[in-house]
């Protein structure tokens, strides 16, 4: 916690004190975006098909899982971005029903 405190607090309060953002901490837009992707996701049907989940942190949107079809894939960073607020999205994705590139638990 130590070794991070810094870069947490550094990243919204330079960004505050340049009169870049609205807000002193880039925490305090996470639960916004958090509601406001979860909105957006409801309305579309664009990603049905999809297992995604969303991590959501200091601005910064990472989203991991399945998708089926590239084109639904190569949208889905635009489509989060598209979100007020969020700085940065982070995809982790695996397309079809290809082993994924991030660790799971191991079956029994």
């Amino acid at each position: 916690m130590k070794q991070q405190a810094h870069s947490r607090i550094e990243r919204g309060t330079s960004c505050w004190l340049a009169k870049q953002c609205a807000k002193p901490n880039a925490y305090m837009y996470d639960a916004d975006i958090a509601a406001d992707l979860r909105r957006r996701f409801a309305q579309s049907r664009r990603f049905a098909n999809a297992s995604l989940w969303l991590t959501v942190q200091r601005r910064f949107v990472y989203v991991e899982g399945c998708i089926r079809s590239r084109n639904a894939a190569a949208g889905i960073e635009a489509f989060i971005k598209r979100t007020p607020d969020v700085q940065l999205v982070i995809a982790n994705i695996t397309v079809g029903s290809g082993k994924p590139n991030y660790a799971v638990m191991p079956e029994r």
